[in-house]
C-alpha cells in the first residue's frame, strides 16, 4: 500500500509517494503552478489528483496550515487545504490532516525556526536516502516517512 504527503503551497507544493510498510519512496517531486492564485489552486489540485491515481494511494496527509502573520496569506493557505482536503475525499481517499510540528516530531526534527528547521530536513533525507533533492521535497519525504512503517499494535 502507497501513501502521499503534501506539503502544499500555492508557490511549490511539495509530494512523496512511499510504500507504507517499507518506508521506501516511490516517488517525490515538486508543483510550481505558474498564474493569479485561483489558478495556481486549480492547477495544483488536479495535479494533486492525479498523483493519487497514478500511484494508486491508499492514505493521503496534507499538512495542516499555521496562523501566518499575513491574513491574506492565511486565507489563500486555508482555501487550499480545504479544497485539496475535500476533493480528495470526494474520490475516496483517506484524507489525514497533520500539524507540521507533529510530524516533524516524529521524525525526530528538532529545530524551531524555519531556516532551520528546513536545513535539518535537507541533512535529515541525505542521511537516511543518500538523495538530495529540494527542501519542499525534503519535508514531503519526511512528511511521509512521519506515517509509514507504523506499528498500529503499539498505538502509533
Amino acid at each position: 500500500m502507497n501513501l502521499i504527503a503534501f506539503d502544499q503551497s500555492t508557490t511549490a507544493t511539495g509530494w512523496c509517494v512511499m510504500e507504507m510498510d517499507s518506508s521506501k519512496i516511490v516517488a517525490y517531486g515538486v508543483i510550481r503552478p505558474l498564474g493569479p492564485t485561483n489558478e495556481r489552486i486549480r492547477e495544483i489540485i488536479k495535479k494533486c489528483m492525479t498523483l493519487c491515481k497514478k500511484f494508486e494511494v491508499t492514505f493521503v496527509y496534507i499538512e495542516g496550515i499555521q496562523v501566518q502573520r499575513n491574513p491574506v496569506v492565511y486565507e489563500v493557505l486555508a482555501k487550499l487545504k480545504g479544497t485539496l482536503e475535500i476533493c480528495l475525499e470526494e474520490k475516496g481517499y483517506f484524507v489525514n490532516v497533520v500539524k507540521a510540528t507533529e510530524w516533524r516530531k516524529r521524525v525526530g526534527i528538532k529545530n524551531k525556526k524555519r531556516d532551520l528547521v528546513k536545513q535539518e530536513a535537507l541533512d535529515m533525507v541525505k542521511d537516511i536516502y543518500k538523495i538530495e533533492p529540494s527542501e519542499d521535497e525534503c519535508e514531503a519525504i519526511l512528511f511521509a516517512k512521519a506515517f509509514s512503517a507504523l506499528d498500529i499494535s503499539k498505538g502509533d
